[in-house]
């Protein structure tokens, strides 16, 4: 990933690095630049932005995010959409969390741009509850980063809960 300031008229396609606010709009961080939004920064005298531009190899934040959500993904979890780099997994009914907390501490290890969160082991849990957030942290991540928290992830996921009712978790 290139990362760095250019002239507004070489941003076309790159992502934002920063939000650009003005009244009336806001311009969020990560926004991959078009025509309209380098014209509004154009009217707004803008010559230069700082930008993100991936290269060959690298995954976009929201796809590595969707991805290791993916694949941490166990009977009875649900997960959301990816967003900004971050994708979230629910609860699927009330339950007692119970993680493989080595797994997880191997799995953010793996590199300091991607890091996974969850509620502490043993949590009780109700429906639609967050259990787990992976984010990333940079606008993206090499392959070679997903793949191998895929590799790490493969088989059973590193957690496991005891139902309280019927939420589907094994």
């Amino acid at each position: 990933m290139r990362f760095g300031p250019v002239a507004l008229s070489a941003a076309k396609g790159a992502l934002l690095a920063h939000s650009r606010k003005a009244p009336g709009w806001t311009l969020a961080k990560g926004t991959r630049l078009g025509d309209e939004d380098l014209a509004l920064l154009a009217g707004l005298g803008v010559a230069e932005v700082v930008v993100a531009r991936l290269d060959p190899g690298d995954v976009h934040e929201d796809e590595a995010a969707a991805r290791v959500a993916a694949v941490l993904l166990g009977p009875g979890l649900t997960l959301g959409d990816a967003f900004t780099g971050r994708a979230n997994l629910f609860a699927g009914g009330d339950g007692l969390l119970r993680l493989d907390a080595a797994r997880f501490d191997r799995l953010n290890a793996l590199c300091e741009g991607l890091t996974v969160a969850t509620l502490p082991p043993f949590a009780k849990v109700a429906p639609r509850q967050m259990v787990a957030t992976v984010k990333i942290i940079p606008f993206a991540l090499p392959e070679t980063v997903i793949a191998q928290a895929e590799a790490l992830l493969a088989g059973a996921p590193p957690w496991r809960s005891r139902c309280f009712g019927r939420c589907g978790w094994r």
